[in-house]
């Protein structure tokens, strides 16, 4: 295990099935460690809806999302299945954008006894330091997208990791970054980290989360950290979420 990535560890394959029980999605995600067992699962809004659909277009009409789109959330690789709506109410939370920015990133509270790695977890892993600061936010700098493409994943779990660069400097815009090097359908909601080396070993930084591909140009829009912040903090200000 110590040889293991550790973003990889913290990024399972996730499903969504519909209310009458019929596959819906299959998209990645990531968890994010708020204490002891609780988590919270980051994807993209769209992955539990569906492809396109952006928050700022689609106000007012959450009272249909239960009927329409995603209704449970599973993750073999984890073994949990969670309802994502009481009643008609949702479980899960997401970004209010209220600057219309498509802000697609949502977050769905979990329990987890077993106490899984999670992208928040720093320190070193095996042959991988994961680092909170201090790698490059300019254009060009590499990194890694981490997602299940097509839904395809190495050996029926792992997430297939994806390089890229940076098309522009990180802190261009506050609301969204592009890569150079698509991750492709599948991949929206995974994480999006940094990667360098420094003598033998494997230096990560999570800087966002992958939510769109530009096919044509080569380029994926991805959601700055800051923003994806904004989410847990609203989150965890709402112990309740997690009874």
């Amino acid at each position: 295990m110590d040889l293991l990535d550790p973003f990889a560890l913290a990024t399972p394959r996730l499903v969504t099935r519909l209310k009458n029980g019929e596959p819906h999605q299959v998209f990645s995600g990531f968890l994010y460690h708020v204490g002891e067992d609780r988590y919270i699962v980051l994807t993209a809004l769209h992955c539990l809806l569906r492809p396109n659909t952006f928050y700022f277009k689609n106000r007012g009409t959450e009272a249909t999302w239960p009927e329409t789109y995603g209704h449970d959330l599973d993750c073999e690789t984890l073994g949990f299945s969670v309802p994502l709506y009481d009643g008609t109410a949702p479980r899960f939370r997401w970004h209010q954008d209220p600057h219309n920015a498509s802000i697609d990133v949502t977050g769905v509270p979990v329990r987890l006894p077993s106490r899984p790695q999670a992208i928040n977890m720093a320190g070193a892993f095996g042959d991988y330091d994961v680092v909170t600061q201090g790698l490059p936010l300019t254009a060009g700098s590499a990194g890694l997208i981490y997602g299940f493409p097509g839904g395809a994943a190495i050996l029926r779990s792992a997430p297939i990791a994806r390089g890229f660069t940076l098309a522009t400097d990180y802190r261009l815009n506050p609301f969204a970054f592009h890569v150079d090097g698509i991750g492709g359908a599948g991949c929206s909601g995974g994480p999006v980290a940094l990667r360098a080396e420094r003598g033998d070993r494997t230096l990560l930084q999570w800087i966002g989360i992958y939510v769109a591909t530009h096919e044509a140009e080569r380029l994926g829009r991805c959601i700055p950290l800051a923003q994806v912040m904004e989410l847990v903090a609203t989150m965890t200000a709402e112990p309740g979420l997690w009874t």
